[in-house]
C-alpha cells in the first residue's frame, strides 16, 4: 500500500513541476505577444494531455505497424498501468525541461541555428 501512495506521490509532484514548467514558458510567450491573457494553468494542463495523447497515439501506431509484443499490464511499485500510457505521461512530463536544456544549449552554442 505504501508503494502505491509513494508511486502517486512522485507522479503528482513530477506533474506539478512539468505544469509550472509550461505555465513558466506559456508566460514568457504571452508577455512576448502581448496578446489577452488566458489561464497559463489551464493552457498548461491541456498542452500536457495533448502532448501525452499524440505520444500514445504514435507509440500506438509503431508497436503495431512493427508487430512487437508488449504486456497488457506491468507491475510497478504495486502499481499496474499500460506501458504504453507510461511511457507517453513520462515523456510528456519531461517534454518541458528538454525543452529548456535545448534552448539553453543552444543560446550557450551561440551557433545561430534555428531548429
Amino acid at each position: 500500500m505504501w508503494g502505491t501512495l509513494f508511486f502517486f506521490v512522485i507522479v503528482v509532484i513530477l506533474v506539478g513541476f512539468s505544469v509550472r514548467e509550461r505555465v513558466r514558458q506559456q508566460s514568457r510567450l504571452l508577455r512576448e505577444a502581448n496578446g489577452t491573457r488566458p489561464s497559463p494553468l489551464a493552457n498548461a494542463l491541456a498542452y500536457l494531455v495533448g502532448v501525452a495523447g499524440g505520444i500514445y497515439l504514435s507509440l500506438s501506431l509503431v508497436v503495431d505497424f512493427l508487430k512487437i509484443s508488449i504486456p497488457g499490464r506491468v507491475s510497478f511499485w504495486k502499481v499496474e498501468l499500460e506501458p504504453i500510457a507510461a511511457v507517453a505521461i513520462t515523456l510528456a512530463i519531461l517534454q518541458p525541461f528538454f525543452l529548456r536544456f535545448y534552448r539553453y544549449a543552444r543560446r550557450e552554442s551561440g551557433n545561430g541555428y534555428n531548429f
